[in-house]
């Protein structure tokens, strides 16, 4: 079992603020990007706790935006599906994936590409697709990112369709959802060592248990998953 963590705030490497799991059907809530914010979900809360479960993000994503500024609407189009096809293909043969979204991610594919929007990009005449590449964690924060920009810098163009990376990656967590009891574990363990503290006469008496499953960033690879808990030690009655 991993032990607590308990520590003051940590700056975040990313600047990532909490954010809020809520169920999703049977399979939970699925992959998440750690940066993606649901304050104003029902019953969110900002505050973290001290104890909770820390562990390695399971993956890492950077923006890929594909931009084509050829003057005729459909052929923009035409440029922009066909680089971005050709980053899916190449991505599955490198040990990437192409993935959209900004809170819960879902991979691009050959039957969901085309539902991808096409945004204006500043210009007149230029039209753009935003879409993220993931991979693995491996080897160093910086190993890992200098994978993601090498990928993204070695896609082709089409026409006058370009590939760019921007912005900082940042990290992924598959169903959060799913660590719920091993934190519940962790508080518990916490709870009745401060109460023992205090000697035989108190005990705790905890609110927020059932909260939603939260997570922010603590280092370059992992991240902090814990339920906004709070307790009181009490004397017993």
């Amino acid at each position: 079992m991993r032990t607590p963590v308990r520590f003051a705030a940590v700056a975040l490497a990313f600047g990532a603020g909490a954010a809020f799991a809520q169920p999703a059907g049977p399979q939970g809530l699925g992959e998440v990007m750690v940066t993606a914010n649901r304050m104003g979900a029902p019953y969110a809360q900002q505050d973290r706790p001290v104890v909770g479960l820390r562990r390695t993000a399971d993956a890492a994503v950077m923006s890929l935006t594909i931009t084509s500024d050829t003057r005729e609407a459909e052929v923009r189009r035409r440029e922009i599906y066909t680089v971005l096809l050709a980053a899916m293909d190449q991505a599955a043969e490198s040990g990437f994936e192409i993935v959209s979204g900004a809170f819960r991610l879902e991979p691009v594919t050959r039957a969901n590409y085309e539902s991808l929007p096409l945004q204006p990009a500043g210009r007149v005449d230029t039209t753009q697709v935003r879409v993220l590449v993931k991979t693995r964690l491996a080897g160093t924060a910086a190993e890992t990112e200098t994978r993601l920009r090498r990928f993204i810098g070695s896609l082709r163009g089409s026409g006058r369709a370009t590939a760019e990376y921007g912005g900082l990656w940042t990290l992924t967590v598959v169903h959060p959802d799913q660590y719920r009891d091993a934190i519940v574990s962790l508080v518990a363990e916490d709870a009745k060592h401060n109460a023992a503290l205090f000697g035989p006469d108190f005990t705790v008496s905890i609110s927020g248990i059932d909260g939603q499953v939260a997570w922010s960033q603590i280092s370059s690879t992992e991240v902090f998953l814990y339920i906004p808990y709070r307790y009181t030690i009490v004397p017993k009655q």
